[in-house]
Parts: structure tokens; sequence; C-alpha cells
């Protein structure tokens, strides 16, 4: 069972490791080049990374995107820039012995959040799930966050790449 919690930064609300399998840290962001992850709160991350301290079997990812969050669709658009990104994801992971990358895309087609959108996107975002995995191999975990419905992601077409979907 995955019982899963969200921190954004630290404000001194770590979440107590007993309660929780897996601490999905919020957020990095696209770069503004489009091609690599932007993170405000590096020591943030390293703090949720040391969880793993208590819990060894504590599972920590970076979150990236949230409301709001844009350069998605022009990343993913783009092969060379989703592959840099991807890498640039697989680093992160190395480089603060964290356990995977959570996409939290609100969403693939849409500009609600006031970000910009493509039709391509949905077809495009199956696409970056490929190459996150490919760039974070198989032993890491690819999450995302998600609405219910289908009209911004092809499930079907990304659960190959994927652990599972919040």
């Amino acid at each position: 069972m995955v019982i899963g919690a969200y921190i954004m930064g630290i404000r001194g609300d770590i979440p107590d490791v007993s309660l929780v399998t897996h601490v999905n840290f919020a957020f990095g962001h696209v770069s503004e080049t489009f091609d690599g992850v932007l993170l405000p709160d590096k020591e943030g991350l390293m703090q949720v990374a040391r969880l793993k301290k208590q819990k060894p079997e504590l599972k920590v990812l970076l979150s990236v995107g949230g409301w709001g969050s844009g350069r998605f669709s022009e990343m993913a658009a783009d092969s060379l820039k989703r592959k840099s990104f991807s890498s640039d994801c697989g680093r992160i992971v190395k480089e603060f012995s964290i356990d995977g990358i959570d996409i939290d895309w609100e969403y693939p087609g849409s500009d609600l959040a006031g970000i910009s959108a493509s039709p391509d996107d949905k077809a495009n975002f199956t696409l970056l799930m490929r190459d996150l995995r490919t760039a974070l191999g198989p032993d890491k975990l690819l999450t995302l966050a998600s609405v219910c419905n289908a009209d911004y992601i092809d499930f079907k077409a990304i659960l190959p790449y994927v652990d599972y979907i919040n």
C-alpha cells in the first residue's frame, strides 16, 4: 500500500515518517530555457531526502509542476528539450539520492492554470513519460498527479512507463 504526503517546501512541517510510505517534495519547475529543472529549494529537498535515515524504506520523490507551473508544453513539444529535461531529472535523483520523479503538469492541453497549452500536449505527455523512464531507468519511481478522466492524458499509452498515478 502507498501512503503518500506532499510537502510544499520546508516550513517545519515534516511528516511523521512512521505514517507514510512516500513523500513528494513540491515543487521543482521546468526551467526558463525549457531543458532542465528549476529547483528553488535545494536545502528543503536535501532535508526531506535525509528522512530516509530515519526510515530507509521511505520513498522520496521530487514533484515537478503544480498549479500555474508552466513551460511543460514547450519542453514536451521539442525532442531535444524533452530529453534534456528528462536527463536533468535523472541528475537530480542521483545528486539528492532520492527515489524518483513525480510529474504534476496541470494539465496537458489545458490553459486553465494560466499556462501555455497545445493540442499536441496529450501525445507529447506520453513522449515525456517515455523519455523520463529512459533517463531514470527501471529502478527509480516515475509517478504523476492527474485528474481522474482521460481528457488530458492517454492513460493506456503511459502505463508502460509509470509506476503509479495519483
